[in-house]
């Protein structure tokens, strides 16, 4: 949708441009032709349109309809100098132009998002093969290594607190409950089942 703004003085002009984009499909996005004179660089609402523009990064087309200075916020090089006089294949020729730039901006994005999710497959594809095929192993011996270091540290955590509880003889080991039942509770993850107490006389 291709949006107008402008100062009531240049309403004309306006009109005059719509009537002739009225049956032409230029830019399917949103899209500013601002009108710049005197009257619309005082505007609150014109400066507001651009303000708005700008904010949501909208392609702006600058008319001069006044041989006056642009808005800051405007780019000098896109602007159409019409204070001589309204040329209508000009400013079809400019927006042909916008629009087309427009459009190849679109199919570049899409082409690098197709690149991108191509290459992206590609190497999920070739790490799938690697390590089907053998070529890439996953590192046993750090597994191993952080396997023993883990037995270590939970040996020497149950070892210390076992240390206190466990039997000093035949005697203790006969009437001694089962590990899990004498360990602390936090330790039940690592010893259940793990009971070290000895038969009783006669059970042999």
């Amino acid at each position: 949708m291709i949006r107008i703004t402008y100062s009531r003085d240049q309403q004309p002009l306006a009109e005059r441009i719509r009537d002739d984009l009225s049956d032409r499909v230029l830019q399917p996005a949103p899209f500013l032709i601002v009108l710049v004179s005197r009257h619309s660089n005082a505007d609150p609402h014109v400066q507001a349109e651009i303000e708005k523009a700008m904010a949501k990064s909208l392609p702006v087309l600058p008319i001069l309809s006044e041989d006056v200075a642009l808005p800051a916020a405007l780019a000098e090089d896109l602007a159409l100098d019409f204070s001589g006089g309204y040329d209508r294949d000009r400013l079809l020729r400019r927006l042909a132009r916008l629009t087309g730039t427009q459009k190849d901006v679109r199919r570049a994005n899409r082409r690098a998002l197709v690149t991108i999710g191509g290459i992206a497959a590609l190497m999920f594809g070739i790490a799938l093969i690697a390590i089907a095929s053998g070529l890439v192993a996953f590192p046993v011996a750090e597994y191993n290594e952080e396997a023993t270091f883990q037995a270590q540290w939970i040996g020497g955590l149950i070892g210390q607190t076992l240390e206190r509880v466990q039997p000093r003889s035949t005697e203790d080991a006969l009437h001694f409950p089962a590990t899990h039942e004498a360990a602390p509770t936090r330790l039940y993850h690592y010893i259940r089942e793990t009971a070290t107490a000895l038969p009783k006389a006669g059970g042999r």
